[in-house]
């Protein structure tokens, strides 16, 4: 587990780049399920175009820095923004598991941190159609409820969430259930449902 460093940017540029890019579409990571399934047309056009500008503008700053935008090179804030806007990057599977093995090494190197790499990588399963490890995505079903996509071996996932410095899977469901409504419990069987769209995830 690692826990975060007060670091300097050393990159200021590049830290306020990221941290804009994120707040920007921040608004929409946090809406409540029912209202982002009922979003317009075009909402949904001017989200997506968001999301493919964030990873065009990641992907142009892990070219100039040749690594993961770390906790040393933009600060902890910034590195968090990178995470957030890897994980919303659905559109381009092949970037996003680029940049899982480069935060990675970032984790090697104490640059980021064991939890943002189990948000990443969970990302990374869910978009190829396998089951996650650390319970950190789900999706928004017709009905608004939001269910947890498949989990490997679910009786292990605390133990597994432990080892990266997250919290129990109930304190995370309780802050879901607070921001976007009522969760379906990692006891009931998955849905047979159509795969959910990228808008319908929640991060």
């Amino acid at each position: 587990m690692n826990e975060p460093h007060q670091f300097a940017p050393g990159h200021p540029a590049l830290a306020k780049d990221l941290l804009d890019r994120a707040r920007r579409a921040k608004a929409h990571w946090r809406t409540p399920g029912v209202e982002r399934l009922g979003m317009a047309s075009d909402a949904l056009a001017a989200l997506a175009q968001t999301q493919h500008d964030n990873a065009a503008g990641l992907k142009r700053i892990v070219e100039r820095l040749g690594q993961w935008p770390g906790r040393s090179t933009v600060g902890a804030d910034a590195c968090q923004a990178a995470v957030d806007i890897a994980v919303h990057s659905d559109h381009n599977p092949a970037f996003q598991r680029t940049l899982l093995g480069l935060l990675q090494k970032a984790v090697q190197a104490d640059d980021a941190t064991s939890a943002q790499l189990a948000h990443l990588h969970d990302r990374c399963l869910v978009n190829a159609g396998q089951a996650q490890l650390y319970g950190t995505q789900h999706w928004y079903r017709p009905d608004g409820h939001l269910e947890p996509h498949p989990i490997t071996d679910p009786a292990q996932l605390d133990t597994r969430r432990a080892g990266t410095g997250l919290p129990p899977y109930t304190e995370q469901a309780r802050h879901l259930r607070e921001r976007h409504g009522p969760i379906v419990s990692l006891s009931t069987p998955p849905a047979f449902e159509p795969a959910p769209a990228p808008g319908q995830r929640a991060a």
